[in-house]
């Protein structure tokens, strides 16, 4: 009897192709494995990059919105005067400012024209701040309080004992009240009633380059509404037939410069810009003036529709101004007769519309000057424009409206 020489010998062995072919298919199974793996493992990659990638896409635009509408736009120029900037932030919150004083006395802020004249405030304030020690004069803190009691402190009646801080804690009421309900702080207010008394101070000083004659002319007009009722051809037909001042009194809008049929008085040139051609005539623009006694025709200026009668002139007369009325005294203004101080109040209106006209021109020559040296820089657009009026119409203050506190001269 033969015995295997070993255990394995005694186990049935597989051929060797068997073998081969067990061993080849495990090994591709392996490999087969290891390829769905690597491919699994690829997607997954695949799969969170694109997750990461549209995660950074809508953070990015996230970012970009957060940048375009919270960030950049309160911080971008809105304007500068030297080294003073001034931001679009800083424009809101000066419209707020207003809007809140406005809102108080029962007005409103008009947002479509609103935000860039503010800007022009804001860049005229700084103008007048600054050239206002070359130009002789100041604004100081006494100043400021003056103006304030002046608004707020109730009247003292001369017959009548009143304790003078009983006077002083209303005025603080007042002026706290004031505050309070405007949403102001008393820094900000003392700003603005500064940079009204450099106006102010300014329009002074040019009030006193006006000559004490100047060339005028003596007219009547009435001014209607470019979209109102009234057609100002009809109106002007109507002239041939019936007296000026009744059709006047008829369809004329006030302005603060006629009486109720139409006067103006005595006007020097540049009190009123757009009516100087027909006034005065232009010859740079080939006009002439209306002749003396004629009625125009329908003017058409940015102010509406004017039909102007000129009765006199021109000619060179006085044009007096505040000083001569501090200059009269007592006496003599009430020895004066109600026509008489009728027309030194027209006087004094139109001296007070020509000194006004003439600030403007001196903004006007300090912006152009300031742009072309380059001290001056305004940066206003249609899109920021629309930033700033959603921001002033998003915080509009709710102050129910009510009659103003605080005593005479209440701004």
């Amino acid at each position: 009897m033969v015995f295997p020489r070993s255990p394995e010998e005694s186990i049935p062995q597989a051929p060797p192709d068997r073998r081969r072919r067990r061993r080849r298919q495990t090994s591709e199974d392996a490999q087969r494995q290891s390829e769905r793996r690597a491919r699994d493992r690829r997607r997954q990659r695949i799969a969170i990059g694109i997750g990461v990638a549209l995660i950074l896409v809508v953070m990015g635009i996230v970012g970009v919105g957060y940048y375009l509408e919270f960030f950049r736009p309160p911080r971008e120029l809105a304007g500068q005067v030297r080294d003073v900037r001034f931001t679009m932030g800083d424009l809101v919150d000066r419209i707020r400012v207003l809007q809140g004083i406005n809102r108080y006395q029962g007005g409103r802020v008009d947002l479509s024209t609103v935000p860039f004249e503010y800007l022009q405030d804001m860049i005229q304030a700084e103008i007048v701040r600054q050239a206002a020690p070359g130009l002789g004069f100041s604004v100081t803190d006494e100043d400021i309080d003056q103006e304030l009691r002046r608004r707020f402190r109730p009247v003292q009646n001369p017959n009548e004992l009143v304790d003078e801080g009983q006077l002083d804690q209303e005025y603080e009421n007042a002026l706290t009240t004031f505050l309070t309900s405007t949403k102001l702080s008393e820094d900000e207010y003392r700003r603005l009633v500064e940079e009204e008394l450099l106006r102010q101070q300014l329009s002074l000083l040019i009030d006193t380059g006006i000559p004490a004659e100047i060339e005028q002319v003596e007219v009547a007009w009435m001014r209607m509404e470019q979209d109102g009722p009234a057609d100002p051809q009809e109106v002007r037909n109507r002239l041939v037939r019936e007296d000026f001042g009744v059709v006047a009194a008829e369809v004329g809008t006030p302005d603060g410069f006629t009486n109720q049929e139409g006067y103006v008085g005595w006007v020097p040139q540049g009190a009123f810009p757009d009516l100087d051609d027909i006034l005065f005539g232009n010859p740079e623009r080939n006009r002439e003036a209306l002749p003396e006694g004629e009625i125009s025709d329908p003017y058409f200026s940015q102010d509406g529709v004017y039909i102007i009668h000129k009765i006199s002139g021109p000619e060179v007369r006085p044009l007096r101004g505040f000083q001569h009325l501090a200059d009269i005294d007592e006496e003599t203004f009430n020895s004066m007769s109600a026509e008489e101080r009728a027309n030194l109040r027209r006087e004094l209106t139109i001296r007070n519309k020509l000194a006004q006209q003439r600030t403007e021109e001196w903004f006007e020559d300090q912006v152009s000057r300031g742009s072309d040296e380059d001290w001056l820089t305004i940066n206003f657009n249609s899109e920021v424009y629309a930033w700033v009026a959603d921001q002033v119409q998003l915080s509009a203050p709710r102050i129910p409206q009510g009659p103003p506190v605080g005593g005479p001269g209440f701004p």
